[in-house]
């Protein structure tokens, strides 16, 4: 996975689920994902893709305050039905672990 995205708003706003009463974050592994899933649950028409970097996710989690925490959960790149809640759980270590081989190799390059 080279890329991942999360669901905004045009005022900045991430698209979230409640599951098993807490807050989640949707990732979707590619921008062909997203279009399936936006077919499938029209509560994402007013949601654009963003590409998940460390800078749009630290965003997120200020702005989430003390009190609340999120979680993430990665969707299926090929589920038929793209149901918004049969992701599985993933951290942000593995969301950001393609950026950090690109890092290291390039450091490695220079």
């Amino acid at each position: 996975m080279s890329e991942m995205y999360v669901m905004r708003r045009a005022n900045g706003d991430f698209f979230a689920e409640e599951i098993d009463g807490r807050l989640s974050i949707p990732v979707w592994p590619s921008r062909e994902a997203i279009a399936r899933y936006k077919e499938r649950n029209p509560e994402l028409i007013f949601f654009s893709p963003a590409r998940a970097d460390r800078n749009l996710m630290k965003k997120l989690t200020s702005g989430l305050g003390r009190e609340a925490t999120a979680d993430f959960f990665l969707l299926s790149e090929s589920a038929p039905d793209a149901y918004l809640k049969d992701g599985r759980p993933i951290s942000l270590e593995e969301v950001f672990r393609e950026d950090a081989v690109a890092s290291q190799s390039a450091r490695g390059q220079v």
